[in-house]
């Protein structure tokens, strides 16, 4: 049998199997998991390698005709409905083409757009508006809505709005144009207050299976809250309050995933978890693990987006803000996305991300090294990966080093200790060269690929690094790596 040939007796290797525990601030660095990281930009976990990997490049889909003020995604994975800053003027992008809408948005609210029949229902703030994207994209206004809708949703065949502070109304079963409640016709019009006279607005509503999560707060004090169900249907719907001193800033900083609703809050993330236990539910913090920084940063601009594709949670904390916190929401991983500008909005559209910088739309490319910003050209993507620090009652000498990785042509990649460096690269070799024994064609002339056709590679070094604590860290540039596994190997001396 086969044994390591080693002088020190009471060497030992420190193995990192995978990093699936994510991004933790919530301990000092030594206490961290093996499979936990200090710092982790421009990484994502991909669920089917199990390896740490670089986020994609931002790629140029179009520019709108202004400054963008409101996005809304449509429903079906369409396209993005898109208000320009300052205007009731509306553009349309699908399948990566853009229009402008004929007619003007009836308020300079927030964009909130449901399906309805083979159209949509939109609302910014002032009547309610029907659009038909067939042809030339048309805004219809419905006179007979109420003077104030935001937030339109649709609930058991009815159209539903939020009008005032504290008022939900719905339209007639059926129909959208009348909203009209007429005595004695349980499908007619109909209304419900929420909170009553608590002196408090409703921020957001999360229609979630048959029940609506409504969130009301006072003027500008989140934090002293209350969430409310609406569940039932009208005549026997109830309101039930779930949360108190608990809230969220606006619909932008709130989402359902699946049978949950994430929120964000002065406290950091919270959620509510699934519908049958919302009569005795407490708020609960997926965030734990880098509230200490995430809530330094949060502020009332901050804003939730969902990306299922990825089955991620996007976090900004502050309007401006270029870094991007992102929860696997099926994992409970954590990590962080630096784009060179600050991101107005995010969704996932047709198994893509789109991403909204200024006037224009991006497309986030996996395995792309570069962002491509259309009046700034290209800049490469750095990324890096900080492990925990490593201690003991001597000092540590670090002898050797190895990395499983996958990495694509324009990368470069490197594991740092200490001074030490060791390249991803094939076998210590170069990166992108076929190296094939005796093979001396040019490669004009040769048909053997520029980069290796294993999907996982290997690098080994030998090092002599020393001293009183060891913290490995990963430097990226370029894009296109996942780092699978790590170790090195130490020994504890004099």
């Amino acid at each position: 049998m086969s044994t390591i040939s080693n002088k020190h007796k009471n060497a030992q290797r420190i193995f990192y199997p995978t990093f699936d525990g994510g991004l933790n601030l919530s301990v000092p660095p030594e206490s961290l998991a093996r499979n936990e990281l200090k710092e982790a930009v421009n990484v994502e976990f991909s669920p089917t390698t199990g390896a740490m990997t670089v986020r994609g490049g931002l790629v140029w889909s179009g520019s709108f005709g202004g400054e963008i003020d409101s996005v809304a995604a449509m429903p079906g994975r369409r396209g993005f409905l898109v208000r320009r800053k300052g205007t009731k003027k509306a553009e349309y992008s699908r399948w990566n083409t853009l229009k402008e809408v004929s007619g003007e948005l009836s308020g300079y609210g927030e964009l909130s757009v449901v399906a309805w029949d083979d159209g949509y229902l939109v609302a910014s703030g002032g009547k309610l508006q029907r659009l038909n994207d067939r042809g030339i994209p048309t805004l219809e206004t419905l006179d007979d809505s109420p003077d104030e809708c935001r937030l339109v949703f649709v609930r058991d065949g009815r159209a539903g709005i939020v009008s005032g502070d504290s008022e939900i109304r719905f339209s007639a079963v059926g129909d959208c144009t009348s909203w009209e409640n007429v005595p004695n016709d349980d499908s007619s019009g109909q209304y419900v207050e929420i909170g009553y006279k608590d002196g408090m607005r409703i921020d957001a509503v999360i229609p979630l299976s048959r029940d609506l999560i409504v969130f009301k707060s006072p003027p500008y004090e989140p934090d002293k809250g209350t969430i409310y169900r609406l569940t039932g249907s009208y005549p026997d719907w109830a309101v039930i309050e779930v949360a108190h001193n608990t809230g969220t800033f606006s619909p932008r900083s709130v989402q359902a995933v699946g049978n949950d609703v994430y929120y964000l809050t002065v406290s950091g993330l919270a959620s509510l978890s699934a519908v049958t236990s919302y009569g005795e539910i407490q708020a609960q913090w997926p965030d734990r693990k880098v509230s200490p920084a995430l809530t330094q940063r949060i502020t009332e601009s901050a804003e939730l987006w969902n990306i299922p594709v990825k089955q991620q949670l996007w976090i900004m904390p502050s309007k401006g803000d270029k870094t991007v916190w992102v929860l696997d929401y099926m994992r409970g991983i954590w990590t962080t996305f630096e784009f060179p500008k600050a991101i107005l909005y995010a969704s996932g559209l047709d198994n893509g991300v789109y991403v909204f910088i200024g006037i224009d739309m991006y497309r986030l490319q996996d395995w792309y090294t570069e962002d491509e910003l259309k009046d700034d050209g290209k800049q490469r993507i750095t990324a890096s990966m900080r492990m925990g620090t490593l201690i003991a009652g001597k000092q540590l000498l670090v002898k050797g080093a190895f990395a499983t990785f996958g990495i694509y042509p324009g990368c470069r990649a490197e594991l740092h200790v200490e001074g030490f460096v060791m390249p991803f690269t094939v076998a210590g070799k170069a990166d992108y060269i076929y190296d094939e024994p005796n093979d001396t064609q040019y490669a004009s002339e040769d048909d053997d690929p520029i980069y290796p056709e294993k999907k996982t590679l290997t690098a080994r070094r030998q090092c002599i690094v020393r001293g009183w604590s060891v913290t490995p860290e990963v430097k990226i540039e370029g894009g296109g790596c996942s780092l699978s596994t790590m170790g090195l190997e130490i020994v504890e001396v004099w």
